[in-house]
């Protein structure tokens, strides 16, 4: 007789790690049991507790995704567009899908978001307004957003007075300081995050990922029913007590791992063709920004580090990674265009940067207009429009993407300064007090080294690894 734990671990980490496609295509038991049949009454976990959170799919599915999100989170509108074509392809009765609030403090407005997609529940359209709330991320971010839910609320012909008022009931504010508390429980403090029967995938993952996990490890909840080890209604809590807590340990285990060997972060700095600012050989304070054109956290990360760097022009270099935050063909275009620039020399790369970097949050939906725009800007320059789409630019954007998984970068805006990690959109305060206490010790170092430019910065490196941290 098989052990459930190993075999379900196994599955999942299978799917995780190596990514494996999968067809999804219905087993013979799934088609079979297709036809109308009797409803299950499945037993909750008491560790990943779904309660009465939203959920759509079979409410007796033999695989269940437990989804923490943010509704001002990028990564978590691309998570949910992925996870439409994943549930899209599942045959009836394998996969259920449970969403969990997670609002991040960085983000002003998910908060209220969150609130609005739990009054659009009130009724009956939580999936619709989840939808809507992803699907117009760029309005409700750029409008004003209690004007633009109550538009939302009227396309969704909800009864929007009452969907207002909803928006102040202590009762649904409560629904998601539960959520927030189980998160909290579960050691959970960045999303999206995805718990599959309680075996964790984060980040926003290909569709892949999830198809060979769901296909993985309703296979092994099947096999564990059939040889008698699990009842049929306990699959899902059973399935997390086997899986959640090598999850969790999992976790620990690479925290610890990232705890005792990167204090600091062995940036490239000194290759070319990126956009730099900032001089080469006087500065004492290199910034790595891990960035993507549209979407406005990295792009306002931007604005401060150039604010940043104006202020002390000798002293603060800024080099500019590329890491598109979804696949869009505009915006992948973009981020070649930028390359292309940075070709030509880091200068022009930079100033095409500050125009990319200025337009509105709406042009990145304009699609040909805005390629038009790109393809103008590039031709202002003094660059061939055609050396966009040439394989050195691909190379470029696939190599600082590769360069931003060696370096644990999942998600943006991720900055290193002097190789001390910065995560998400930091108040510019905390930079410049960073910045400046960096450039305190660097000239220190300098002096007496009697060294500068990359010299100077792998002695900082070198020096920060006695130490480290995360601002």
């Amino acid at each position: 007789m098989r052990s459930t734990s190993y075999t379900l671990v196994g599955s999942l980490l299978s799917a995780i790690f190596f990514l494996a496609a999968c067809s999804g295509a219905p087993s013979d038991r799934e088609a079979q049991s297709a036809a109308e049949r009797p409803v299950i009454e499945m037993v909750d976990s008491e560790l990943l507790p779904l309660g009465e959170s939203p959920t759509r799919g079979a409410p007796d599915a033999w695989v269940t995704l437990v989804v923490f999100g943010d509704f001002q989170c990028p990564f978590c509108g691309r998570l949910a567009l992925t996870l439409d074509q994943v549930m899209a392809e599942q045959p009836e009765g394998r996969a259920r899908q449970v969403f969990k609030h997670l609002p991040l403090p960085s983000h002003p407005q998910a908060r209220l978001l969150a609130v609005a997609s739990e009054a659009a529940r009130e009724q009956g359209k939580f999936w619709e307004m989840h939808d809507l709330l992803f699907d117009q991320a760029a309005e409700l971010r750029e409008g004003d957003p209690q004007a633009e839910l109550r538009r939302i609320a009227e396309d969704l012909e909800l009864d929007v007075e009452r969907f207002e008022r909803d928006l102040a009931s202590p009762e649904l504010a409560a629904r998601i300081a539960r959520d927030e508390a189980l998160a909290d429980e579960l050691g959970l403090d960045a999303v999206p995050a995805v718990y599959i029967n309680g075996g964790l995938i984060p980040g926003a993952q290909a569709a892949e990922v999830y198809l060979r996990a769901i296909y993985d490890v309703g296979e092994a909840t099947r096999g564990a029913v059939d040889d008698g080890e699990m009842k049929r209604e306990e699959v899902y809590a059973h399935s997390v007590r086997a899986l959640l807590p090598r999850s969790q340990e999992a976790q620990a285990a690479q925290a610890e791992r990232e705890g005792a060997d990167e204090g600091v972060a062995r940036v490239p700095m000194y290759q070319p063709g990126r956009p730099v600012l900032g001089d080469d050989e006087a500065a004492l304070v290199q910034v790595a920004h891990f960035h993507s054109l549209g979407s406005e956290p990295s792009v306002e990360m931007h604005r401060r580090l150039v604010e940043l760097q104006a202020a002390q022009p000798q002293q603060v270099r800024v080099v500019t990674f590329h890491v598109p935050h979804s696949d869009d063909e505009v915006l992948g275009f973009a981020h070649r265009a930028l390359a292309a620039a940075s070709r030509e020399d880091a200068a022009t790369g930079q100033r095409f940067l500050s125009w990319l970097s200025e337009l509105p949050a709406d042009a990145w939906s304009q699609g040909p207009e805005l390629l038009s725009q790109v393809d103008a800007k590039l031709e202002e320059l003094g660059i061939d429009p055609d050396e966009v789409n040439t394989e050195e630019s691909r190379t470029r954007l696939d190599a600082d993407q590769r360069l931003a998984q060696e370096l644990n970068v999942v998600g943006i805006p991720t900055t290193f300064i002097n190789g001390k990690r910065v995560v998400g959109l930091a108040p510019i305060e905390e930079l410049r007090r960073e910045v400046e206490a960096s450039a305190a010790i660097a000239e220190r170092v300098a002096a007496v080294r009697e060294i500068s430019g990359e010299a100077l910065y792998e002695a900082m490196l070198d020096a920060g690894e006695q130490g480290g941290g995360q601002l």
